[in-house]
């Protein structure tokens, strides 16, 4: 069996949204980014408080490479740091073409690994198991993230919760969950009907009563195999859609559920959550509270 180390796993998202997604995952003194789409500079400076800076990447993997999911401007970062990069197989010729418009073709593919089924190790001590997930033409990834100690499910783009997602999240200490759309406040928005379809139609984005569902059945199929003392620690919701959700009708909606109100955070576009990890942990030097940490601006 994989030794994946002793320290804890902590998530920190700092935006999240059709704007940029990007989640430092911290592993004792090293760091990974789960998507990078928001630009270095920008995420140097929502990591202000964290007690980290952008020196401490050390590799990135990407769920898929739309947009908003992928900036280019990290490729020179990538190169100045020897930040490995991890993607889609599917998705390679994407970053390819990315890479030769900045005219880094050659040193950008020397950093970067594909994976598709198989377990892959972004940093030393943090084994990753891909999960592919329905989204658009080529699918996105969900990820769940370990050490020895914790367990991280991750899952962003997707339009269908998949049954195999229940069973590989199960006893996560962090879930961090796609819930992008009040069905209400979709069909009611003044959208294209084509993108109303793509995006509701079980290969675009979670619904708030899907997602819901989803972490529902994570919960009962933790209490079932590892019992009620292996329920999550943090729940944090990803991806809300500043015109098609409300935070207040998400948390409203949440809240129903007794085992989620008291560990329930929300994402944000603009702003950074606190770090999410084990209850007692530590402070890292230089760490202070997201000073929007209990404001929620849909």
């Amino acid at each position: 069996m994989l030794d994946c180390g002793t320290m804890n796993l902590e998530l920190c998202v700092l935006a999240s949204g059709s704007g940029g997604n990007a989640s430092l995952l911290r592993a004792g003194s090293d760091a990974m980014l789960i998507d990078a789409g928001i630009g270095p500079l920008t995420a140097d400076r929502r990591m202000t408080g964290t007690g980290l800076d952008i020196s401490n990447i050390r590799a990135i993997v990407l769920t898929h490479l739309d947009g908003d999911h992928i900036n280019p401007a990290w490729f020179r970062v990538m190169l100045r740091q020897n930040i490995r990069i991890f993607i889609p197989g599917n998705q390679l010729k994407l970053l390819r073409r990315l890479a030769r418009l900045e005219d880094l073709l050659k040193p950008v593919m020397a950093l970067t690994t594909t994976f598709d089924k198989d377990v892959f190790n972004p940093l030393p001590a943090v084994s990753c198991t891909p999960i592919r997930l329905q989204h658009d033409k080529k699918g996105s990834f969900g990820f769940l993230l370990q050490s020895q100690q914790t367990r991280v499910g991750y899952a962003t783009d997707f339009g269908r919760p998949l049954p195999e997602l229940v069973e590989l999240f199960s006893g996560a200490g962090i879930l961090a969950i796609e819930s992008n759309y009040d069905p209400d406040m979709q069909l009611q928005s003044a959208r294209p009907q084509r993108l109303k379809k793509r995006i509701m139609g079980g290969s675009g984005h979670l619904s708030n009563p899907e997602a819901l569902e989803l972490i529902r059945k994570i919960l009962d199929r933790t209490a079932e195999k590892y019992g009620l003392e292996h329920q999550p620690h943090h729940i944090v919701l990803l991806h809300r859609s500043r015109q098609c959700n409300c935070p207040i009708k998400l948390r409203a909606l949440f809240e129903t559920d007794a085992r989620i109100a008291p560990i329930l955070t929300l994402s944000h576009q603009f702003q950074r959550t606190d770090w999410l990890g084990a209850p007692d942990r530590k402070a890292l030097p230089g760490e202070q509270l997201s000073m929007f940490s209990s404001l929620e601006i849909s």
